[in-house]
């Protein structure tokens, strides 16, 4: 279950942009063993939220064992980029831990509360520290530095603009420093590990 793996996968498949509904979904899916997964469009305050990850259980016969079920829930207002982007980074909080889950709703009211007033770094919550962790991995799938390392030098030359590479990346145009700075070789070398 480990986020190596669906980045390592994610390197593998040399192509841009990456695919995230019926590929790297899927890997996630099995790397984590959800057995359902549904994106689902809805009204949400895009000031509060663009989207959130909801996961239960769900008895699959009288007798049998229990489904994981997850649903991505993103608002249903979004753009492409934007909407791939939040539906990612949702998608990879199937790799949280217990402690960062926000998978009650006590716990998801504090994780809204602490993103509306946020903690000093040293008193943040292990579900807020994740929702920076999923933003890096998010990028980190469908940014994998094969092709990063591919449009890096037309970027950093000014042949692509922040736009262009949004556009060819399918992820915001807000994103496009954060993935070309030094922070990503960091950052993904930390949460590979």
């Amino acid at each position: 279950m480990s986020f190596k793996s669906l980045y390592e996968f994610s390197c593998g498949l040399n192509q841009h942009p990456v695919l995230l509904e019926g590929v790297l979904d899927v890997k996630a899916a099995l790397l984590t063993g959800q057995d359902e997964l549904h994106y689902v469009p809805v009204d949400l305050d895009p000031e509060i939220s663009l989207g959130h990850i909801k996961q239960y259980r769900v008895p699959t016969g009288v007798y049998s064992e229990t489904q994981w079920v997850t649903e991505i829930r993103y608002f249903q207002e979004l753009n492409m980029c934007w909407r791939r982007f939040v539906c990612c980074k949702e998608l990879m909080h199937v790799f949280d831990s217990a402690n960062e889950r926000a998978d009650s709703a006590l716990k998801f009211q504090q994780l809204l509360d602490e993103i509306e007033a946020p903690l000093p770094a040293s008193e943040s919550s292990e579900m807020y520290k994740s929702e920076t962790k999923t933003k890096w991995m998010a990028l980190g799938v469908l940014c994998p530095d094969p092709v990063r390392a591919h449009f890096k030098p037309r970027w950093e030359s000014g042949e692509m603009s922040d736009y262009d590479l949004a556009v060819d990346l399918r992820i915001p145009e807000t994103y496009i420093r954060t993935l070309m700075s030094d922070r990503y070789e960091r950052v993904l070398e930390i949460l590979t590990r």
